[in-house]
C-alpha cells in the first residue's frame, strides 16, 4: 500500500514473488509500516497484509502512529534475525527504550486494541 500520491502500484502477486526471490538469494524482506501500520489502511492492521496472508516480511518498521504524536520508532523481526545480533557487541542508542516513550507506545497499543 502506498501512503503518498505518485507511486507506481505493482501488479497483483508482485510482493509474493519478490519475497520469494529475495529469500532465495539470502536476503531479508522489510515492510515499512511507518505511515500505514496500526490499522490505518482500514480492513487490515498492517499494510503488508493487503498483499495476502502468505506475504510476511522478515522485518517490520513502525513509527508515527505508535506514539500518537510522540516520536517513537519500532522494529520487529524474526527470532532468527534477532539472534544474529547476539555477537557480543552491545547496541547503544541515546533514547532507545526510554521509559516515557515505552509507556506511551504501550498505552497507544492498549487504545487500539480496545
Amino acid at each position: 500500500i502506498y501512503s503518498v500520491a505518485g507511486q507506481v502500484f505493482p501488479p497483483e502477486g508482485y510482493f509474493r514473488e519478490m519475497y520469494e526471490i529475495v529469500r532465495q538469494h539470502g536476503g531479508v524482506c522489510i515492510a515499512d509500516e511507518v505511515q500505514v501500520g496500526f490499522g490505518r489502511v482500514g480492513k487490515e492492521f498492517w499494510g503488508f497484509q493487503l498483499n495476502g496472508a502468505d506475504v510476511v516480511p522478515d522485518i517490520v518498521t513502525m513509527g508515527k502512529p505508535a506514539g500518537n504524536g510522540h516520536p517513537i520508532g519500532i522494529v520487529v523481526t524474526t527470532e532468527e534475525i534477532a539472534k544474529a545480533f547476539e555477537n557480543g557487541i552491545e547496541y547503544f542508542n541515546t533514547f532507545g527504550g526510554n521509559p516515557v516513550s515505552c509507556t506511551i507506545g504501550l498505552e497507544v497499543l492498549k487504545v487500539i486494541q480496545e
